[in-house]
């Protein structure tokens, strides 16, 4: 694992979640929700190669979070897993619509207003924020 390569998709995906914001804020809706996509998907490929020292090539939020999800459980890291597992079952719905903001919100025909991309901008935040705190408490042990 490149402690260098975890540091600069980490940092990426912060740099991603404020241009969300700004986006946002210049109401700039549908590249606030690509944004905000792309921040947490590069947040979660950093913690799984920090944590586990895997990369890994999927694009999809759910698919990444489940397997973060699957590694925590195979390390022994139960609790953390049911925890991350919960997560995605209750934001089942922001997860799908970030993962359609990937595609939608460059090529589709779709308009993002105000509510749904600070729902996004909250969900991509509530992951990362959940992310930070499994990362620190695996690495506590």
């Amino acid at each position: 694992m490149s402690g260098k390569r975890v540091e600069r998709l980490k940092a990426r995906a912060r740099r991603l979640l404020d241009d969300a914001q700004s986006d946002f804020q210049e109401g700039f809706y549908d590249v606030a929700c690509f944004h905000a996509e792309q921040a947490a998907q590069l947040f979660v490929k950093g913690i799984i190669l920090e944590l586990f020292g895997r990369e890994y090539a999927g694009h999809g939020l759910r698919e990444l979070v489940g397997y973060a999800s699957r590694l925590l459980g195979d390390a022994g890291y139960t609790d953390l897993a049911e925890r991350v597992s919960e997560y995605v079952r209750q934001s089942r719905s922001i997860l799908i619509d970030l993962e359609s903001a990937y595609i939608d919100a460059r090529y589709g025909e779709v308009n993002y207003d105000a509510e749904v991309a600070g729902r996004l901008l909250d969900g991509a935040r509530a992951l990362m924020g959940l992310l930070e705190e499994v990362e620190r408490i695996v690495k506590l042990g």
